[in-house]
This record gives structure tokens, C-alpha cells and sequence, in this order.
């Protein structure tokens, strides 16, 4: 049963688990400089150049208690930015604060140029529950990020029962795609684990062409073939969550440095319903596909908001590409779990509502190796 603050779910749809996390931008500061960052597409790396105040902090934690209290699902927060290991000593301190003030331990998101022996023990030590580190593609890394190798390297290293340090994210984009089965097949060799596979998208988001889609297509098979019996797999989680998160809805939350939702420590209470609303109707906005037919239709009520369209592709596009993207993903595992001879699915891709005029052309479907 639904929590009174949780949204309704759409007539025909059926309500599954919400997992929530609130992440704290703790610093707007950030080690690396990756070219596709879309924290930075977003925020003037100069103007945000400096870390979340004592007081900010504070309300945010009095918020996480008074959602802990008000909203259903399982709830966790992290630390992110930027990157928030250039807080050095202070990271574990806001650890130690938060875990004190609301009975959960955070984890922090990372880019992993600081983790050495000395961090490791300091992380250890503090009320952190794990870290999850952000890993580029090592086929092609970003030229401004830091060297995969060193990172996986380090993650083998200082990862413990006591402060489990987790592969987190790994974009890969288009012109990767065909590399993608050696790319997973690397981490798997090097951490017995395969990051959460995510494609370019915000600002750097390009639709692939027809050699990208088929090369996919190959890949996402081989590596969902090879590797879903040995480690858990996450394949562009925002177009598939259901089959990343074991069938719940996940949905995350920036409770940002610049204090976007005004909060003070006097009127915390009245923000948790305007946060909730901003975050399932503004940043997971439904999708209005009229086409109930297709097998992927019921998980398919809501979409992360960049799939809804950006200042470079319009939003017939990237629903377009996010429809065929869902659907190949999702064929592909039914291939290489229930039935290899699955059919292609022939329908159309994208049927607006009656009160949505955008209507996509059928579009051709890739084919995907049994």
C-alpha cells in the first residue's frame, strides 16, 4: 500500500517498491574534469567552487529524518558533488554527523583519485556504509577523468567487509558499444564485478546510428549470456530500472548546494510533499504511452527527465531512442533467459496518449544474438 504523500500509479499499472536516494551535493569542487559531466553542463565549475555549509547540512539532515518518517519505501542517502572526497577530514565528519542525527549511514559517490591507504582507514573508521566509485570505459577513457586502471587497481586493493568499496558507474558511449562485451569482461576479470553500464546522455547525448544500435544489440546479449549467472548485471538502469532493481522503482533526489528548495531549519516540514511532488512529476515525468500491447508497457510508466528531451534533441527523439533502447535491453534477456528464440518485436515503438499528439514512426528493431 501506497504512503498518503506517495503519487497515485496510472490506471492499468501496477505499484511496485519505491527505492529512494537523497543524495547531498556536500562540494561543488571536483578532482577531475571529464568532458561529458553533466554536473558541470549545468553549473559553472568556478561559481561552484566551494563546500555545503554547517547550517545547509544540518537541514538537510532534519529533512532525511522528517522523510525517513513521512514516505513510504526504502530510503537512502550518499554524499556526491563534484566529488566529495576533496573534503578531506571533513567528509568523515559530516559521516560521523549524519549517521549520529538520523540513525543511517551514508555512502559517498566518487571518482576514486583520492582513495589511497590513508583515505581507506579514515573511510573505515567513520560511519560511511560504502563508497561507490564512478569508473570510466577503459577502451576509451575520458581524457579528463582519471585512469580507469589505477582506479580498478585500487578498488581491488582497499575493498573490505569493514568499508565495502563498490564499482559504481561506467559510461560508455555510442561509438563503444561495439567494445562493450570486452569492457564488462575486464571488470569482471579484475573485480569479480561489472559496473553499472550507462550510456552519454544530458548535454553529450547523440541517438546512435544503425551500426551502434546492431552493435549493441551483439554485445548486450554475449554480455548478459556470459556474466548474469556470475554478478549481478545494472545495463542503462535509467531505461530498465525494473530489471536493476529487482522490480522496484528507484528514484534520486539532489538536495543541491544552492538550496533550490529553500529550506530552513524552520520550514523543513512543509517541504517534504513539495520535494516529493518535484521529484515524480518534474524529474521522473510520465511517459503517456498509449501502447498497453507492448510486453515492456507496465514498467514503463515513468522516465528519467533527460529521456524527456534536452536543449540539443527534441523529445520525440530521445523517446524514440529510449523506447528502442528498453526494448532491446529487455528482448535481450528474455533471449537469454527464457526462450532464445524470442520474437522481435514489430509493433510501434511510441503511442502517445489521446492527449499527446507525438506519435513515432515505426522504426526498424535490431536483431540480437541468440
Amino acid at each position: 500500500m501506497t504512503h498518503s504523500l506517495e503519487p497515485a500509479i496510472g490506471p492499468g499499472r501496477r505499484y511496485r517498491d519505491r527505492l529512494y536516494t537523497l543524495s547531498i551535493i556536500v562540494t561543488g569542487r571536483c578532482n577531475a574534469a571529464c568532458t561529458y559531466c553533466h554536473y558541470y553542463l549545468s553549473h559553472d565549475r568556478k561559481s561552484y567552487s566551494y563546500d555545503i555549509s554547517d547550517e545547509l547540512f544540518e537541514t538537510y539532515l532534519s529533512f532525511i529524518n522528517l522523510w525517513k518518517q513521512e514516505v513510504g519505501g526504502i530510503l537512502s542517502y550518499r554524499f556526491s558533488g563534484g566529488d566529495p572526497a576533496v573534503l578531506g577530514d571533513r567528509l568523515f565528519e559530516l559521516a560521523n554527523i549524519a549517521d549520529r542525527k538520523t540513525g543511517i549511514r551514508p555512502f559517498v559517490l566518487t571518482a576514486g583519485k583520492k582513495m589511497d591507504a590513508e583515505w581507506v582507514s579514515k573511510a573505515r573508521a567513520s560511519a560511511l556504509s560504502h563508497v561507490t566509485v564512478s569508473i570510466e570505459n577503459p577502451v576509451r577513457p575520458d581524457k579528463g577523468a582519471p585512469n580507469p586502471f589505477k582506479v580498478v587497481r585500487s578498488i581491488a586493493r582497499f575493498d573490505s567487509v569493514a568499508l565495502p568499496i563498490i564499482p559504481g558507474v561506467c559510461v560508455v558511449p555510442n561509438d563503444c558499444f561495439k567494445h562493450l562485451y570486452e569492457i564488462c569482461r575486464w571488470f569482471y576479470e579484475e573485480l569479480g564485478a561489472i559496473p553499472s553500464i550507462a550510456e552519454a546522455n544530458y548535454g553529450a547525448y547523440c541517438s546512435p546510428t544503425e551500426q551502434e544500435w546492431q552493435e549493441l544489440g551483439d554485445n548486450l546479449s554475449r554480455v548478459i549470456g556470459d556474466f548474469l549467472r556470475k554478478t549481478p548485471l545494472s545495463l542503462f538502469g535509467s531505461v530498465a530500472p525494473e530489471l536493476t532493481f529487482g522490480g522496484r522503482d528507484a528514484y534520486i533526489c539532489d538536495l543541491d548546494l544552492e538550496n533550490s528548495y529553500r529550506m530552513t531549519s524552520e520550514n523543513v516540514p512543509s517541504k517534504v510533499s513539495q520535494v516529493l511532488k518535484r521529484l515524480t512529476e518534474t524529474n521522473y515525468p510520465q511517459l503517456g504511452c498509449a501502447s498497453s500491447t507492448c510486453p515492456w508497457w507496465e514498467s514503463c510508466e515513468n522516465t528519467k527527465w533527460y529521456w524527456q528531451g534536452d536543449a540539443k534533441n527534441p523529445r520525440d527523439v530521445k523517446v524514440s531512442d529510449y523506447c528502442r533502447l528498453k526494448r532491446l535491453l529487455s528482448d535481450a534477456f528474455v533471449r537469454c533467459t527464457v526462450d532464445a528464440k524470442y520474437p522481435k518485436t514489430t509493433s510501434t515503438f511510441y503511442e502517445g496518449a489521446s492527449s499527446n499528439k507525438l506519435q513515432l514512426k515505426r522504426i526498424p528493431v535490431v536483431s540480437v544474438r541468440s
